[in-house]
């Protein structure tokens, strides 16, 4: 799916490329885009406000929101019975100068989902949406995110403000003693509908809405060296059982200051191990291959796939459009890991799974490594059941 996903983002962040997105741009300062693109337009659907406020039941339910200068308290979120309920208590929400935010939202569109699957594939990391929804006037305090964000306008103008420093990619925690950030230098952006904004984490920022107006923040974080790390320890501690094994003689060695010599030593002498095993290049490729799998893992389930009785070797099947796993292959299995899913296959299946795995489309009986018909047959239906796999026809 690599190449289709470039395509895929390539499609939304255009005119610029793939490669200078991610050069020039990725981590390093804003962008803005605001030549017309019909992919971004379309990124959220036909009428995406019909959308949220026919989706009621998920999203009234889940609001939280913020002001820079509240009237009151906040409303509550609450359950309704109709869209027009809905956008009554979204219009509560406006009355106490609030903007509405609405969390996961990824399944808004098919276009949406796949640009945030793709945006996974690429960067290895979970993708998440959210909805602003303001009405004309709201004004957010100044912040930063602690995630990366590309901001697609769907309705409505916006004036951000955006500051000229050089982002300080916060971690996920608040630092001690921490402090609201400050904007003495920053530009000023004015967007409409299908304009785009990338903003890297840690950079300050602030948005009036100039109408009502709603946007998407598609947020998410790349692999960082401290993810890669932690990787290396995760896999350290997999192949040494005494990294898994408690700290000190007794389990409140650090409230009861006891055999503080014996915890200073156990963490010397694995953090010694782990720098030796991090020499070989294999090790360092293992563990960033099962973190990719834990991350994979965590992603929402596919949904089931049709089970097909009459299905023969001439049938064609594809990949899911959100298809992406990640294997593993031991000395006793292989493990194929897809969003949601584990499965675990006999070793002597290995190349028809990685075929399996490599090939968008194909037929039953195309399925290479000397199987039995009826073997691959059963190994469709598998993959149909979990969802990788959908019929081409």
């Amino acid at each position: 799916m690599s190449s289709k996903s470039i395509n895929v983002v390539e499609s939304v962040i255009s005119p610029i490329s793939y490669d200078q997105f991610f050069d020039e741009f990725f981590g390093q300062k804003p962008l803005v885009l605001t030549e017309e693109n019909a992919a971004r337009l379309k990124l959220a659907g036909e009428n995406p406000r019909q959308q949220l406020l026919s989706d009621f039941k998920r999203y009234a339910p889940t609001l939280t929101s913020h002001s820079r200068s509240p009237k009151g308290p906040a409303p509550t979120p609450r359950a309704v019975d109709d869209a027009d309920a809905f956008y009554a208590l979204i219009n509560e929400y406006f009355s106490g100068g609030y903007t509405i935010r609405i969390p996961e939202v990824t399944e808004l569109s098919d276009a949406l989902t796949r640009f945030t699957r793709s945006l996974e594939v690429q960067t290895q990391s979970e993708v998440g949406v959210v909805v602003f929804w303001s009405e004309a006037g709201a004004a957010a305090p100044i912040h930063y995110d602690d995630v990366d964000v590309i901001v697609v306008q769907l309705e409505g103008t916006k004036r951000w403000f955006i500051s000229k420093d050089r982002p300080v990619y916060p971690n996920k925690w608040k630092f001690a003693g921490e402090t609201p950030p400050q904007m003495k230098d920053y530009h000023t952006v004015d967007v409409k509908p299908g304009d785009l904004i990338y903003i890297p984490r840690g950079t300050a920022h602030t948005v009036q809405s100039t109408s009502e107006s709603i946007h998407i923040a598609i947020g998410f974080v790349p692999v960082t060296i401290r993810d890669a790390i932690n990787a290396a320890l995760d896999h350290y501690s997999d192949l040494n059982k005494p990294v898994r094994m408690g700290l000190g003689s007794r389990a409140d060695c650090l409230t009861a200051n006891t055999d503080q010599q014996r915890v200073m030593e156990q963490i010397r002498e694995h953090l010694g191990g782990l720098s030796d095993a991090c020499k070989a290049d294999d090790f360092i490729k293992a563990a960033l291959s099962r973190r990719k799998t834990r991350m994979i893992r965590d992603l929402p389930k596919l949904p089931s796939g049709k089970v097909v009785g009459s299905l023969d070797l001439h049938t064609r099947v594809k990949h899911h459009p959100l298809a992406i796993c990640e294997i593993t292959v031991t000395e006793q299995i292989v493990d194929f890991c897809q969003p949601g899913e584990q499965i675990l296959i006999h070793l002597g299946a290995r190349e028809s799974v990685e075929f399996i795995a490599n090939t968008d489309e194909f037929r039953v009986k195309d399925i290479p490594g000397g199987l039995e018909d009826a073997v691959k047959l059963a190994l469709a239906q598998r993959f149909l059941q979990s969802g990788f796999l959908v019929l081409a026809d």
